[in-house]
């Protein structure tokens, strides 16, 4: 039985990057066991200054199962075995831990790109994208008023 291990912080976006990996319907391949790792958002200093460790878990954790039910579900009905988890700690350390625990995976990145930031790699071999779009919001922001400014 083939493994998945799939990283996602964005319900559609995860979608659209594992339904064409599924085999077709009445195919005769055999089924996979999928683990779902939801990458949730950073909380930011104001609320991670009022909750405690053990709320920030719990909304972590909230967060994940929402983002994945309804993937887990297509697969689940498509004949795997799905098992969903929150990510804890750096995303390669993590990977390795995961291998370590299930043996010989295929690990997919299905997070959604951000635009201005470059997103940590889930393998100690996957490439680190050195974009060259990568600029500031104030950047951003200042030839946008530019550009209004001169017309």
């Amino acid at each position: 039985m083939e493994t998945f291990i799939v990283y996602l912080d964005d319900k559609q976006y995860a979608l659209q990057q594992i339904v064409p990996m599924l085999p077709a319907k009445g195919s005769l391949n055999s089924a996979a066991n999928w683990i779902l790792i939801g990458c949730p958002p950073r909380l930011n200093r104001h609320t991670g200054r009022w909750l405690t460790h053990s709320a920030q878990k719990k909304w972590r954790q909230d967060w994940t199962r929402e983002t994945t039910d309804e993937l887990a579900r297509m697969l689940t009905d498509s004949g795997n075995s799905v098992s969903v988890r929150t990510v804890q700690g750096p995303l390669v350390e993590f990977t390795k831990q995961v291998k370590g625990e299930v043996g010989v995976a295929r690990v997919v990145d299905a997070r959604r790109p951000k635009l201005s930031v470059n997103l940590s790699p889930v393998t100690s071999d996957q490439p680190v994208d050195q974009s060259n779009w990568t600029l500031p919001g104030g950047v951003l922001a200042m030839g946008a008023v530019i550009v209004l400014a001169s017309e």
